[in-house]
């Protein structure tokens, strides 16, 4: 029975009490709900009043959420989501065996820390302690007051010792920052903690990206697939003409109009000569005819004067002479024969 809830001086009988911590922790620990009463038989045997003074049942409890399990004081690898250990955890696993707790976030991101006594209730002492380092042996001390601590460690790797028996702290950490990014094409990459500088191989062109929250904000520039061997400033004038692409005038989509649009000419132009040569043959072809037939017919006066006979001789005493022949003349208008010759 404590002073101030039904008597408000100490009568020299008031005033006691019995830590039963332990008990209420294996009816509760690990459960979403559970009961416990002040008349229940095991708190009743702990007596911690004379008899006849009725007692009561104090208690305070805080909701932990799962704990992440340190078998061997494994490291705990620690990312966006918050993981939770309780320091009696870390002392038995981990500082009876000579190690503090290592936590491993990802490369160029820092750890974040937070820590709460959760028995304040039952210790007299208002503060804990705990001791955190990096990779580099730089360790700084963490006081946990009965209000929540926070800490954020600025690096990727440290190491947390905890050894204070009479208080339970309940740890939580994770990983903040942004990522490393991958390099684009044709790009080299610095990171100074938030801030990263890109620039492109070929050339002095650069620009800057920042870690807000987890996210890279910032412009982001393009560096072309054209590269160099060797900077600018390095190269003799010769090479750098050799290297240097060709400007033109032109762009592909025009070139390939282009190209198509002479071939189609040409087409056209070879037809037409074609064309042309053959319609040219076909007219001599007929005017070389014409002439022959008005070299076989003698019809060069478009009048038919032509005979059909042959030389005559009248010579009688010739036997060998030919017999009288007839042979017409054709008149112009009715083409009849006009006379006969013997």
């Amino acid at each position: 029975m404590a002073i101030g809830k039904c008597v408000t001086f100490d009568t020299g009988r008031l005033g006691c009490m019995a830590d039963v911590t332990e008990i209420a922790q294996k009816r509760c620990n690990g459960k979403s709900r559970c009961r416990v009463e002040a008349s229940d038989q095991e708190i009743i045997r702990t007596q911690p009043c004379v008899p006849g003074v009725a007692t009561y049942l104090e208690t305070k409890y805080v909701c932990i959420p799962e704990l992440t399990n340190l078998d061997l004081c494994r490291a705990i690898n620690v990312d966006r989501q918050w993981k939770y250990v309780l320091s009696k955890n870390i002392e038995e696993h981990c500082m009876l065996h000579g190690q503090p707790l290592q936590l491993n976030a990802p490369s160029s991101m820092d750890i974040e820390i937070t820590a709460r006594i959760i028995n304040g209730g039952t210790v007299d002492v208002n503060t804990a302690y705990a001791t955190i380092s990096d990779i580099h042996g730089n360790a700084t001390t963490l006081d946990i007051p009965r209000t929540p601590a926070h800490r954020i460690i600025e690096t990727n790797v440290a190491q947390i010792a905890y050894e204070n028996s009479n208080s339970v702290v309940l740890f939580a950490f994770k990983a903040v920052g942004c990522e490393d990014i991958v390099a684009p094409d044709f790009t080299w990459i610095e990171r100074k903690r938030n801030v990263i500088t890109i620039g492109c191989v070929h050339n002095g062109y650069t620009w800057q990206v920042k870690c807000i929250g987890s996210k890279w904000i910032g412009f982001r520039g393009n560096c072309t697939s054209q590269t160099k061997s060797k900077p600018p400033e390095e190269m003799p004038d010769e090479v750098r003409k050799e290297i240097e692409p060709t400007q033109t005038l032109f762009s592909k989509g025009i070139q390939y109009a282009l190209t198509i649009g002479i071939t189609v000419l040409l087409c056209v132009v070879v037809i037409t000569t074609g064309f042309v040569c053959l319609r040219k043959a076909e007219y001599k072809a007929k005017a070389s005819k014409g002439i022959e037939l008005q070299e076989m017919t003698g019809d060069y006066s478009n009048t038919w004067k032509a005979t059909l006979m042959r030389p005559v001789t009248n010579d009688l005493n010739n036997p060998n002479a030919s017999p009288p022949q007839q042979f017409y003349v054709l008149n112009q208008q009715n083409d009849t024969p006009i006379g006969t010759l013997h």
